[in-house]
């Protein structure tokens, strides 16, 4: 029999081996690889885990059963129609979501993500989709009654610990204000705008205001000649840093130039600068003019309009194109054009 000498663990050398930079280094790789392995092989499980949930929710009846169960909503197999489920984020990155499903005849998708380990950044990831989803299924033309899609977004986890991450978007976001007992309101809530709408602003409220933006706000808005030359004098009143007054002529500039054109708006700017009575002058030299331009137009158009009806009287009764062309003062091709023009209305 042979004798075999045995010897415990506890009287090993360990720090000999610990010093070996040969064993060390298998020692190194043999956790790498161990690591590695666990690695890949935990990714296809998780793969695996995670097509079978796919296979699931692949059927109609599972998914109407589910929505109906979690979201206390009666949905039927047949309301359901598969959805596009491969989306291109905001971020240019490709990402495919779990299951996607559309109600029937409704502007509504339900979006099942399934996770399998908590992933902080969900409320964004589910952001990034409901944003596509939406773009997806966007309206042309909308009108003001027609409705943008509605996103439901569900996600199942299947995770071993609890879930810890945050389920709305907000929560994640950063507050403005740094008092916790302060509430945010609905400031940078997504979906959610402030308005502000200039016709919601009596004149006197923009000029009273002490921001520049008002008085910008109150050149924009004033639509009668007039009244838009002595707000202009008023505002040029009231700014006195040159800085200031070089953005509202900027400004005072663009709705002129529009209104008068460009020799008439720099005329109108230099008296301004300049002040006083030879502002005020000009001021009304231009709404006077602009009257008679109003005026002169309208008995133009009104002429034009009587003429073109005169033509199409005469060509109805079976006049000569001469005939009409001598009486209309109008060329054979202007009364041909007009002729054609009749017949498309």
């Amino acid at each position: 029999m042979i004798n075999v000498e045995t010897k415990s663990i506890t009287n090993i050398n360990i720090e000999k081996y610990l010093k070996d930079p040969q064993f060390m280094s298998l020692v190194k790789k043999y956790a790498e690889e161990s690591e590695k392995f666990n690695k890949e092989n935990k990714t296809k499980l998780d793969k695996e885990h995670d097509k079978i949930f796919k296979m699931i929710f692949s059927r109609k009846k599972e998914v109407a059963k589910f929505l109906s169960k979690i979201l206390k909503i009666k949905v039927k197999s047949n309301d359901l129609v598969v959805s596009q489920n491969n989306f291109v984020t905001t971020e240019l990155k490709y990402r495919e979501a779990d299951i996607v499903y559309k109600l029937k005849n409704r502007n509504i998708v339900f979006l099942i993500e399934h996770q399998t380990k908590v992933d902080y950044r969900m409320a964004y990831r589910i952001l990034n989709y409901q944003v596509e989803i939406m773009r997806a299924n966007e309206v042309d033309n909308p009108k003001k009654d027609t409705k943008e899609c509605l996103a439901i977004p569900i996600v199942l986890y299947t995770g071993k610990g609890k879930w810890t991450a945050k389920n709305y978007i907000r929560e994640i976001q950063e507050k403005l204000f740094l008092d916790e007992n302060v509430r945010d309101f609905d400031f940078g809530t997504l979906g959610y705008y402030t308005l502000v709408d200039i016709n919601n602003y009596t004149r006197d409220e923009l000029m009273q205001e002490k921001t520049m933006l008002s008085k910008i706000i109150l050149i924009e808005k004033e639509r009668n000649t007039k009244e838009l030359l002595y707000t202009m004098f008023e505002i040029n009143e009231k700014i006195k840093e040159i800085k200031d007054k070089k953005i509202v002529y900027d400004a005072m500039y663009l709705v002129l130039n529009k209104k008068f054109g460009n020799e008439r708006a720099d005329k109108i700017i230099e008296k301004l600068i300049k002040e006083g009575s030879d502002y005020m002058l000009a001021a009304e030299e231009m709404v006077m003019e602009e009257n008679r331009r109003i005026k002169a137009e309208g008995i133009s158009i009104g002429r034009n309009q009587g003429k073109r009806i005169s033509i199409i009287n005469m060509l109805k009764m079976g006049f000569p194109m001469e005939t009409i062309s001598k009486i209309s003062e109008t060329s054979k091709d202007e009364i041909k054009k007009i002729a054609k023009n009749n017949k498309k209305r």
